[in-house]
């Protein structure tokens, strides 16, 4: 699907390339935002409602110090905690402005050298009493270690969130390689829609929205039916640019997210990022049917949850693979301990195949040592796997190459991809003809469930306008042709495994001209 701009076919994947979301150039209705100079605390822009919330027009707020809007006395704790950089979102500054006065928690950043200011209405968000956040804490941290699993680890942090939250629904949404999306785990009200085990597509979350859950690990939206509020002016007076919004909390959403939503039926919504390794891992998504305001205190909570989740999860991976590779170094060691006694590669291999299917966790295996091409489990003929074998030899690094779609990887393959679908290549020679390992699986024939039909994530209308799916109603696909992935620990094994059998080879061979010298020397 394509559409037309500047006279260039663009595809919607590089429409939301393009799309720069930090730069929007608006604020959620809920808050204030003014953008200030330093030293001096001037006020350089302002989001267009301080004639709303203040009764006070954006002219008479522009180039006037901060002190105007916030008051002597409240100025002067501001500029002290700006001094200490103590002003954080979890440290939110209590204040009172404008007539009649609105109490706002007031929190700031720096970005591009600008200081942005934040202030959001206290009234009618969803609070948690000061008393009981500590306490909240601690139990949401207690049960999190107590979790058996991942998946309870999961289940956990959804019913957490959804508990001190109060939205409808929480989900744990982790992306695949592809940067699809699925809902391992949530948390519901009485009669909300379950979508556990549900796929969303990579183009529901762009790029550049990703790099900003690393940037900003939460993000909140009020009132999916609230306009949006400009930012006075546009361009940045200090920056000669729009102002860049990637660590606002006010920032407001792309109108195609915000339709987006709306389809879905869906008014207001909180994520918090998980983050594994430095890698955004997934997202904790909530979601409402009606307009919710969540406060500072809740969010932050909400975002260790987050956290914490992310560093549990990449704790447990650690221990797992750490588990992992122990066990399969230990018994790769015995299994070339087991054939280091034979006189050549063929006459082990001969014996060992079996042995290495399961190493490797293979439905079948087709190698050629010293010339002589045999097989084991599950295979194809030789003949129909060598344009394959090519593709993977030119594709290797260090000898390894592995694919799980051999039909994408080499068109002939699609024949016999009802057989086999994946492959790890283990070259033994550098020549065209030369020995290898090729470890074979079957097809993996999995039936995915997706929200709506991925194909139809988006549409365009006559004017090339881009709108999101309207339907999220279960969609199921049958997805043939791939086979289980190969794991980094699988692909690390090969690597060790044909370091070995090389250096086994050499030394039978060293092993074989000694002979044959000590056999002429004798004569």
């Amino acid at each position: 699907m394509v559409f037309v701009e500047d006279g260039d076919m663009l595809s919607f994947a590089d429409r939301c390339a393009r799309e720069q979301v930090h730069i929007i150039g608006h604020i959620q209705s809920h808050g204030l935002l003014f953008a200030l100079s330093e030293p001096d605390l001037c006020v350089r822009q302002v989001s267009a409602n301080v004639s709303v919330l203040l009764g006070t027009s954006t002219d008479v707020v522009l180039g006037r110090s901060l002190e105007a809007v916030l008051g002597a006395e409240q100025f002067e704790l501001f500029r002290s905690r700006m001094r200490t950089d103590d002003l954080l979102p979890m440290h939110p500054l209590r204040v009172l402005v404008g007539t009649p006065q609105l109490e706002m928690n007031c929190v700031a950043h720096r970005q591009d050298d600008v200081l942005i200011v934040e202030l959001e209405l206290v009234n009618g968000a969803q609070s948690l009493e000061p008393l009981k956040l500590g306490t909240n804490i601690q139990i949401l941290l207690s049960r999190l270690e107590r979790a058996s699993d991942m998946l309870d680890l999961c289940l956990v942090a959804a019913g957490e969130v959804r508990r001190l939250s109060g939205f409808d629904r929480a989900m744990v949404y982790r992306f695949d390689a592809e940067w699809n999306g699925e809902v391992i785990a949530e948390a519901l009200a009485p009669r909300t829609v379950s979508y556990l085990g549900h796929r969303f597509p990579a183009s529901d979350i762009p790029a550049q929205a990703r790099q900003l859950f690393l940037v900003n690990p939460l993000r909140a939206i009020a009132d999916t039916g609230s306009a949006p509020v400009p930012i006075v002016p546009e361009i940045g007076p200090l920056t000669r640019k729009p102002l860049d919004l990637s660590r606002s909390f006010l920032r407001s959403a792309s109108p195609v997210h915000i339709e987006f939503l709306r389809n879905w039926g869906v008014q207001s919504s909180m994520t918090a990022s998980i983050i594994v390794d430095g890698r955004l891992w997934g997202m904790l998504a909530c979601q409402h049917s009606a307009p919710r305001h969540v406060d500072c205190s809740t969010r932050s909570i909400c975002e260790l949850v987050g956290r914490n989740l992310g560093l549990q999860i990449a704790l447990r991976n650690s221990n797992a693979a750490l588990q992992e590779r122990l066990s399969s170094r230990a018994l790769l060691e015995s299994y070339m301990t087991g054939i280091e006694a034979c006189k050549s590669l063929v006459d082990a291999e001969s014996f060992r195949r079996a042995r290495l299917l399961d190493l490797l966790d293979s439905d079948g295996l087709v190698s050629r040592i010293d010339g002589i091409v045999s097989s084991q489990g599950v295979t194809v003929p030789e003949t129909l796997l060598l344009a394959v074998i090519g593709k993977l030899r030119s594709l290797s690094v260090r000898g390894i190459a592995s694919s799980n779609a051999l039909g994408t990887l080499e068109v002939s393959a699609e024949s016999y991809a009802s057989t086999v679908s994946g492959a790890l290549y283990i070259g033994l020679s550098s020549s065209e003809d030369g020995d290898y390992l090729l470890l074979v699986r079957r097809e993996l024939v999995e039936t995915i469930t997706w929200a709506g039909n991925p194909a139809n994530a988006v549409s365009f209308d006559a004017e090339g306008k881009l709108h999101p799916r309207t339907s999220f109603a279960a969609w199921k696909e049958t997805m043939r042709g791939h086979a289980r992935l190969w794991t980094e620990l699988e692909l690390e094994s090969a690597r060790f495994l044909r370091e070995q059998l090389l250096h086994l080879r050499d030394a039978q061979k060293l092993k074989k001209f000694e002979e044959r010298a000590r056999q002429t020397a004798a004569r």
